[in-house]
């Protein structure tokens, strides 16, 4: 037990009696008077405080004002629990309910911690109408009884919520901005202005432009076929699925499995027959493989294999690089690049893939070993503190669910 709650002194309260429905409308968004408007699509489930916004003249339409200190909860489909105190004053969506609580009835830092919870959540799931799109309405709302703590344990209760909540915030804060970092670091390895920005160089805004500005000293300018030799992979025939792919033991990787990462299962495998019988080919743990099919949000997305596998005609492997290139140079390089990929499909073709030529004449800078080091250890020691806070947020969210489970349990 974390709050050591007495749940005997707890009372059984109408949710009118509690809250307030504010329903101070907007007719003309553009001339309300604060410059935020507030979506059902900037509420992110289990985030408690509006980080996103937009600007009142981008909507039309009727809308809800809202102030300092009111929930605002989405109440068009409940069971997407979009719940979120506001910390400014603006405008929000008409499909939301914006409550405020009532004095001496609820503790207001209280009010958002029971909104979010399950018990709350739960009831006005099963009370939302219509199938499509179901809502909650207030008039089916109010009238809802929940058990709840005295005002002071009210307080306590919020007290802890809270401090956990703000921890979360700032651990969630630091990490956007760490992958922030991560980001430049990585578009660094594409940057070739005098230096390098490892060497303190602005980096350029767009990644598909990196070779503008000449290289730098003690650099190559070099092209993924010339330091390495592209090989697509090919499927064996769908017609003999029995004889090639089931019970096969030989990992198949398809563009699906490309993870930016390093793939260490795939969904299929096929077999030797299937080897044997046809022009796949099985390539090393440890090569570099770039997606050429599936569209915008497939094609140039990468992985290393964790494995030896086959791949399907999709996907490019990059062998026998040479001994002045690390693989995982090669990888992080390709993952920076990935936005050249958009002007190369798209400008050349009516469907959105690249081919095993695109590949090959994909630009590719070249430093010293020495460098491609430095700069993988970079980026590995700031995704060494991501990994730490991405651990930090989980065990913060899994106290956070501890106490509001700990609270409106149902041992009431």
């Amino acid at each position: 037990m974390i709050l050591d709650l007495d749940k005997g002194t707890w009372k059984r309260i109408a949710f009118r009696d509690i809250v307030q429905n504010v329903t101070d409308r907007v007719d003309n968004p553009s001339e309300a008077g604060v410059d935020r408007y507030v979506g059902l699509e900037h509420l992110d489930p289990g985030v408690l405080k509006i980080r996103r916004w937009d600007t009142p003249d981008k909507v039309e339409a009727q809308k809800l004002r809202f102030k300092v200190g009111d929930v605002i909860f989405g109440r068009r489909r409940a069971y997407q629990k979009k719940v979120a105190l506001a910390e400014f004053e603006g405008i929000c969506s008409a499909h939301a309910l914006v409550l405020r609580a009532r004095p001496g009835c609820i503790n207001r830092d209280f009010l958002p911690v029971f909104l979010a919870s399950d018990y709350f959540l739960d009831r006005a799931i099963d009370i939302s109408v219509g199938s499509l799109s179901p809502t909650v309405n207030w008039r089916d709302l109010m009238v809802q009884e929940f058990d709840l703590p005295p005002l002071d344990e009210q307080k306590r209760i919020a007290s802890l919520f809270w401090a956990v909540e703000r921890h979360l915030c700032a651990v969630s804060e630091f990490r956007s901005d760490l992958m922030g970092a991560f980001l430049q670091a990585r578009l660094a390895l594409l940057t070739v202005g005098p230096g390098g920005p490892w060497r303190e160089v602005p980096i350029p805004a767009d990644a598909a432009d990196y070779w503008t500005r000449g290289v730098p000293e003690g650099w190559k300018a070099a092209t993924v076929g010339e330091v390495s030799t592209v090989r697509a992979g090919a499927t064996p025939s769908r017609s003999q699925q029995a004889r090639y792919f089931d019970g096969g033991t030989i990992p198949w990787v398809k563009t699906l499995d490309l993870n930016e990462s390093v793939i260490s299962v795939t969904e299929e495998s096929i077999s030797d027959s299937a080897l044997s019988e046809s022009s796949a080919r099985i390539v090393p743990e440890g090569t570099v493989l770039v997606a050429m099919y599936g569209g915008f949000g497939q094609i140039g997305r990468t992985a290393q294999l964790g494995i030896d596998a086959a791949t399907n005609q999709a996907v490019s492997a990059l062998l026998n690089l040479r001994a002045d290139v690390l693989p995982r140079f090669m990888h992080e390089v390709l993952k920076a690049g990935r936005p050249k990929w958009r002007k190369v499909a798209a400008s050349s073709r009516k469907d959105p893939n690249i081919t095993k030529r695109d590949v090959e004449r994909f630009d590719f800078p070249l430093p010293p070993l020495s460098e491609q080091k430095q700069m993988l250890g970079l980026l590995a020691r700031i995704q060494g503190g991501i990994n730490s806070l991405d651990g930090e947020r989980r065990a913060l969210k899994l106290l956070r669910a501890a106490l509001l489970a700990e609270t409106f349990g149902d041992e009431r």
